[in-house]
């Protein structure tokens, strides 16, 4: 009976902590259908799939009581490690079926999120990488096919190279930054670093690079902030025809563009300053 007391040990907060963190498995399981994955909190800031992960852990290591492995068990726990690339497979095609629900004409695009702070449109994107990869299994290539999924998007080249135009027509003195939308939600900065990444990798057709070359494509990003400083220039002299050399701060927006023309000379004194450059500034009448 001595023996008996002595083994009985009275609850600790270790005891307790460990029966909240079932109820909040209990609970997530009534609420999301299926059991918690490894990187998942439930509630918000805790962190349940870990702890599960745990449970898991101790059980194949004999560390786990036969008291805390019974009451798993009897919620029908699962020991066996699930495949959670495939649950989160299975999740992100459930929530592709319900965009498709809301937005029956549309298809996610690269960054769009669906529920809120899912990334769907990236998930979406690594189906077409994969397809096009050869890597995507059948089984699911058929379930995207059943819901009509583009696992080819046809070719857009054209249409941006239109739109590009039309922006070099709204705006002669700039190119698109690599995160600048044009029209508003068409990544039409993204698509120009595109082609300058296939230009680069010698992967880019030579009638695509005929096409942009025609209208001046700058390929080098590094000659986007020159040209951002030539267009201020320009906007200078034709406002302050006789105020040349002389930039005053008080009239020009970027403060900058004086450093940046004292910058130009010092590159021509180090002949540094290519020569493209220098017949530009000529051209303006630049006192060097």
């Amino acid at each position: 009976m001595e023996r008996s007391k002595r083994r009985e040990k009275p609850a600790t907060r270790w005891d307790a902590q460990w029966d909240r963190q079932l109820e909040n498995v209990i609970r997530s399981r009534a609420a999301r259908k299926r059991w918690p994955s490894t990187l998942e909190e439930f509630p918000a800031g805790n962190r349940l799939g870990q702890w599960v992960h745990r449970q898991r852990d101790l059980k194949a290591r004999g560390r786990l009581s036969k008291e805390r492995a019974r009451r798993l068990e009897s919620i029908g726990f699962p020991w066996g490690k699930p495949d959670e690339r495939e649950g989160n497979w299975q999740e992100q095609y459930r929530h592709l079926r319900d965009y498709r629900k809301r937005h029956p004409r549309e298809w996610p695009f690269a960054r769009e999120e669906f529920p809120e702070g899912n990334r769907l449109g990236l998930w979406v994107w690594r189906q077409r990488q994969n397809f096009a990869r050869k890597i995507l299994s059948k089984a699911r290539r058929a379930a995207l096919e059943k819901m009509g999924f583009p696992l080819v998007l046809p070719d857009s080249w054209e249409g941006h190279y239109q739109t590009l135009k039309a922006y070099r027509a709204k705006r002669p003195d700039a190119w698109p930054k690599a995160r600048e939308e044009f029209p508003a939600g068409n990544r039409l900065g993204l698509w120009c670093h595109l082609q300058r990444c296939a230009y680069k990798a010698g992967k880019l057709p030579p009638d695509r690079f005929a096409k942009l070359d025609r209208i001046g494509f700058q390929w080098s990003v590094k000659n986007l902030g020159w040209l951002k400083y030539y267009g201020q220039i320009q906007d200078y002299k034709r406002k302050h025809p006789a105020k040349w050399p002389a930039l005053e701060a008080a009239v020009l927006k970027d403060k900058k563009l004086i450093s940046w023309s004292s910058t130009q000379r010092h590159k021509r004194k180090l002949k540094k300053l290519d020569k493209e450059k220098i017949a530009l500034l000529d051209k303006l009448g630049f006192k060097w």
